[in-house]
């Protein structure tokens, strides 16, 4: 808290590793966008996954003009990219799998990757360093997960105390 506080502005907030971690850890809890839904623009050929009901082949085809549905929150909470999925923990940000990174997809990915990603960025990291440095933060309700246009927490309630700090 104290190492936040001593941060002259916002750019070193955003520079700042411990920060990053939060944000990117919020991020994977909770990603912007919980569905992505596409057309697919040419056959694409793929290999069975054993979850295919045709067993006598092993691949399978997924025509073009069908709509798909890829599940950020899916990857994002998925035991196979990242240890204890359903816990808040930033520190698995410090040295992170190769997998962990490509399943890392808040705002999706690609050309049609979320325009607004790098201000909501800017606004998360000011806004969480401030809370960090200012705030001690105590769940009283915790509410529940709805999942709509966006993914949110819903009923959940906060009680925000003034920190005390040595350097006030």
């Amino acid at each position: 808290r104290d190492e936040i506080k001593g941060m002259p502005n916002a750019h070193d907030w955003a520079n700042s590793d411990c920060i990053q971690r939060i944000v990117r850890e919020g991020l994977r809890m909770y990603p912007v966008i919980p569905h992505v839904f596409r057309e697919v623009d040419r056959n694409i050929h793929t290999k069975s996954t054993g979850m295919s009901t045709n067993k006598t082949s092993p691949h399978f085809i997924i025509p073009k003009g069908s709509i798909i549905v890829v599940q950020p929150f899916a990857l994002l909470r998925s035991s196979n990219y990242y240890n204890s999925p359903d816990t808040f923990d930033p520190s698995r940000w410090i040295n992170p799998s190769k997998e962990a990174i490509d399943a890392f997809m808040p705002f999706a990915l690609g050309r049609r990757t979320c325009i607004g990603q790098r201000l909501a960025y800017a606004e998360l990291y000011t806004v969480v360093a401030k809370l960090a440095a200012e705030y001690n933060l105590e769940v009283e309700v915790e509410g529940s997960i709805c999942v709509g246009l966006t993914m949110h927490q819903n009923g959940t309630r906060l009680i925000a105390r003034k920190a005390k700090s040595q350097l006030d």
